[in-house]
């Protein structure tokens, strides 16, 4: 049973991030001059290293699984035994070749999951702006806007202690 919630929690976790990235490269434009990666992007994985992951939760997770859907918009897994967080991080480059900004999307992104029992809870001192929303099952949503860009973050089975310090990890450029 604990198997299965996990994997349904975690489906659904990998659901709203894939959602977030699909949406994210719809709307990017084609990269011009011959793709790849633009090595002035900031990616997830130099937002939070395995090294300050490790720092937080433990080494007993697998990770960083790092994929980018488009220039300047990674996502990074970590995997442990009964519990999971991933996040995406789309740098300010981005999100201006989608027409967007950092406020718009901090914002878009938290209005996405609130629902009349599910609202945002301020998390003031950390970032240019922070955010978590309880989705319930013991998982959250942890929304962190940087002067780099924004992270979206999913944490299951990671207690509020830890989830504040991946917070505060993800914050600083």
């Amino acid at each position: 049973m604990m198997r299965l919630r996990l994997a349904a929690v975690g489906a659904a976790a990998c659901a709203l991030l894939a959602a977030a990235s699909t949406a994210h490269a719809l709307l990017a434009p084609e990269p011009s001059g011959g793709g790849g990666q633009d090595p002035t992007a900031v990616r997830c994985d130099a937002v939070l290293t395995q090294a300050e992951a490790v720092a937080i939760v433990g080494d007993s997770y697998q990770g960083p699984a790092v994929d980018e859907p488009s220039p300047g918009f990674t996502r990074c897994e970590w995997q442990g035994s009964d519990s999971n967080f991933g996040f995406t991080f789309a740098s300010l480059k981005s999100l201006s070749a989608d027409g967007t900004t950092a406020d718009k999307t901090f914002d878009i992104d938290l209005r996405a999951v609130e629902d009349g029992t599910k609202k945002r809870e301020l998390l003031p001192g950390i970032g240019v702006n922070a955010a978590t929303v309880d989705l319930g099952g013991d998982a959250a949503l942890l929304e962190v806007q940087r002067a780099d860009g924004v992270a979206r973050m999913i944490v299951y089975k990671i207690d509020r202690d830890r989830m504040l310090a991946l917070a505060k990890a993800i914050a600083t450029p």
